[in-house]
């Protein structure tokens, strides 16, 4: 569902990302090759012995790397903590035992014969990679324009991946210049590669915002070859930095990657029933798996017709607008849009899932909406009573704005030279430049969360890191055991992959007008290398990434006042360096748990990558062509699409964190802000020295860098997600966990994916068949449907 940020253009938001079981995170990975050691037969027959194992008492415990009848002393106990979870410590939902949680949802088993990377995978893959990397480019220009959802590939892969392995098409085994065309059933190694291939490209390269920017803006288009080297090297140097988390992120089980165990259940969904390595009763379990998704996914795909396009109010019902939407303080209290979304629910799951609260841990959880609700439902109604800098003059109190002294909106292009620079005459006579409260204060928790995350990660994991960084010992679990099958991709190739885009992007600043010397580019990448395990960390175990974009850009507006075109590119390479390391991390750990080559999985991810940059810059050129004239404001687009609202975004931020520079945009009052740096740093300190003194108040549970994630979500989504979505993850991980742990556990990662992949389709549908690419149809006029206002919070409405 389109989120409505109202003056938004200004600024661009501080990022922060919530896993889904649809997207996919990074990783870190093993160098060296891997193979069989002396006792790698008996391995083998352990871990035979463990898949055909039909009890749960086996399958539990080849999660701990054990077969069964492997029984030690303390596995009777483990067993019956693990199968009777009614401990809080031991409850999935409440952050128990990651080794059970593997166990319930991840097949212990492999079978290397299946097909993997096959000629199958490169035909899907890229062909759903360049229709994902057009499409996702294109939307980036309209306005209420969905996502490319990678449900969209998972669902499709599955049906046009068996009928490319129907013998009536492609004999079994035909073979063309030595390529097996049809080597047999289509794997579920298969369907992962073509979705990992596939949504690596298919996505709007954050790089192709700077080649927006240039040509429609600041009217000076970028070369054809800097341009792909540009979107090159952005997108693929992430990767080289990868290579140094395996151990860490990938092969450590309690690095464990929530989100991805949703997308692991889906696969093992829709492909396990007919494996012959598994079980009896596995069996059993996934056609009922199969069957709770199907049913779901209808249903949801129904009933999100009624949020998105016949009944829009339900996706924000605000109780307090209800009341009186004459009133400013119930309007500002109560609204979801432009207010505090205080008693408003939402009944719309893209509102309700957007924080991930069926299978994002419990602890996560209340850091989460903890720092969300107290940042909105208490200190933002504070600052609204006492007038705080004025909050009430401002339009809306979480407003992303900027404003000029009198609370318009401040015209950034108005205190520029023609050559770009920032002209001080103007600048004197336009200042201040003001925000809302709140949306200063989240600059503050914005520099909290990347000091407290450097501290809260060196004080609770440092041990952790230093022996998966150092340690040459293997780990013995089920999954570690099943991957040394595999040749891992060896360490000098993140090497050389590194080498080589680091001098591509060392030649392309040095030959292009980019504002961006060489020493500013090594030092945006060293930022994201100091930030890469910190944030992997922390990301791996509470599904809740946290973006560089407002570090790199400070760093940068500091160092290189004046330098609009220099600010975004020291951001694009520091920020994507980090989500493309990332990235890659979270698909192997996809490739961990359903033991998919590395090597293999390495390739199919640098295929899309490069394939989707490529496909990005033809898509965006053909744009800027044909719609040039509506994205640069010449002319109003009469169907009022092509808005280019994104790279206005963009192109504000540019200039205020650039040509304006963080000197002047944090003088004054805002300088307070800056203690958000100390603030982070010793939060962490005293929660660890107290959880020393009170080890039984679970402070380690505690993470001051969640929480000023949380603080600072708003505006990036409405306020309609708090109410519902807080219920929904107290409910489904609190209450309904604790009484039915079986069900539970068997079934809430399959409801998650079934809930989301029915929603994003839906989307998708209704885009294309009402939002003017075949109709154009807003839904009926009536009071759910409202012209004005669908949650009724405008007076009239």
């Amino acid at each position: 569902m389109p989120v409505r940020l109202e003056d938004a253009e200004e600024y661009e938001l501080p990022a922060l990302r919530r896993g889904s079981g649809s997207n996919r995170n990074s990783h870190d990975g093993d160098f060296g090759d891997h193979v069989l050691d002396s006792d790698g037969e008996d391995d083998e027959r352990q871990l035979r012995a463990a898949g055909e194992a039909d009890n749960e008492q086996a399958r539990l415990l080849a999660a701990e790397g054990k077969v069964s009848g492997e029984l030690d002393e303390d596995d009777d106990e483990y067993v019956r903590r693990v199968r009777s979870p009614e401990d809080e410590d031991e409850m999935i939902g409440k952050g128990g035992k990651v080794e059970a949680l593997i166990a319930r949802s991840v097949p212990s088993t492999d079978d290397p014969s299946l097909p993997s990377l096959t000629f199958r995978v490169i035909v899907l893959g890229s062909f759903f990679c360049v229709i994902g990397a057009a499409a996702s480019m294109m939307f980036y220009f309209k306005s209420n324009a969905p996502s490319f959802s990678s449900y969209f590939i998972i669902l499709a892969t599955y049906p046009l991946g068996h009928l490319m392995a129907n013998e009536k098409f492609i004999r079994r085994g035909r073979r063309v210049l030595g390529v097996n065309l049809n080597p047999g059933p289509f794997s579920v190694k298969e369907a992962i590669l073509v979705s990992v291939l596939a949504s690596s490209g298919a996505m709007s390269a954050y790089a192709a915002d700077i080649l927006a920017i240039l040509d429609l803006y600041y009217k000076a288009p970028l070369a054809t070859f800097p341009s792909i080297l540009l979107l090159l090297t952005t997108q693929c140097i992430g990767f080289g930095l990868a290579g140094m988390l395996y151990n860490l992120l990938v092969a450590r089980p309690s690095m464990y990657w929530p989100s991805t165990l949703v997308t692991v259940q889906l696969f093992t969904t829709l492909y396990e029933s007919s494996a012959t390595t598994s079980t009896a009763a596995g069996r059993q379990l996934t056609t009922r798996r199969f069957q709770v998704f199907s049913v779901i996914f209808l249903a949801t795909f129904i009933y999100q017709f009624f949020p998105f396009l016949l009944f829009p109010t339900l996706t924000s019902v605000s109780v307090l607008c209800l009341v009186n939407n004459n009133s400013w303080w119930m309007r500002t209290l109560g609204g979801a849009y432009e207010g505090l979304g205080i008693l408003d629910f939402s009944f719309d799951w893209s509102s309700i899932g957007s924080t991930g609260p069926l299978y994002t841990p419990y602890w996560a959880l209340g850091n989460y909406f903890g720092g969300l609700i107290g940042m909105i439902w208490v200190i933002v109604p504070i600052i609204l009573a006492f007038n705080f800098w004025n909050a009430r003059d401002f339009p809306s109190p979480t407003s992303p704005g900027l404003f000029n002294a009198t609370y318009d909106r401040f015209d950034v292009t108005a205190v520029l030279n023609p050559d770009l620079s920032l002209n001080e005459e103007a600048w004197d006579s336009a200042k201040p430049l003001l925000l809302t409260p709140y949306f200063a204060l989240t600059y503050g928790f914005a520099f909290a969360a990347l000091s407290s995350i450097l501290v809260h990660v060196w004080l609770w994991h440092r041990q952790e890191i230093k022996e998966a960084l150092w340690s040459k010992a293997q780990l013995n679990d089920t999954h570690n055991k099943l991957m040394r099958t595999y040749r891992a991709v060896p360490q000098w190739w993140y090497i050389a992959l590194l080498v080589v885009n680091f001098a591509a992007a060392v030649f392309m600043v040095l030959t292009a007008p980019l504002q961006m010397p060489v020493w500013a580019l090594t030092l945006s990448l060293a930022i994201a290398a100091v930030f890469l395990i910190p944030i992997g960390v922390v990301a791996a175990v509470s599904n809740t990434q946290i973006g560089l974009n407002v570090m790199t850009e400070f760093v940068a507006g500091f160092l290189m006042p004046g330098k609009p075109i220099g600010n975004v590119t020291f951001k694009c390479f520091g920020y994507m360096a980090m989500s493309q390391a990332l990235q890659l991390v979270a698909d192997l750990k996809l490739g961990w748990y359903t033991s998919i080559p590395p090597r293999e999985m390495f390739a199919a991810q640098i295929i899309g990558t490069v394939l989707g940059a490529l496909t990005n810059y033809i898509t965006l050129q053909s744009v800027l062509s044909s719609k040039r004239q509506y994205l640069d404001g010449t002319m109003t687009d009469p169907t009022g699409q092509w808005t280019g609202r994104r790279p206005q975004i963009f192109y504000s931020a540019s200039i205020i964190w650039g040509a304006v520079s963080p000197r002047r945009f944090f003088a004054g009052k805002y300088a307070v802000l800056y203690l958000g740096f100390p603030l982070g740093a010793v939060v962490p300190i005293i929660l660890w020295f107290a959880h020393k003194r009170w080890p039984n108040k679970k402070l380690h549970k505690v993470n001051f860098s969640i929480i000023c994630a949380g603080a600072i979500l708003i505006p990036e989504y409405p306020t309609n997600i708090i109410l519902t979505g807080a219920a929904t993850a107290v409910f489904v991980n609190g209450w309904f966990a604790k009484r039915y742990p079986t069900i539970h556990g068997q079934f809430i990662y399959v409801v998650s994916s079934a809930l989301d992949a029915g929603t994003s389709i839906t989307a998708l549908a209704i885009y294309f068949l009402f939002g003017g690419v075949i109709f154009t149809w807003n839904g009926p006029n009536w009071w759910g449907n409202s012209q004005i206002d669908s949650e009724h919070c405008k007076p009239g409405s």
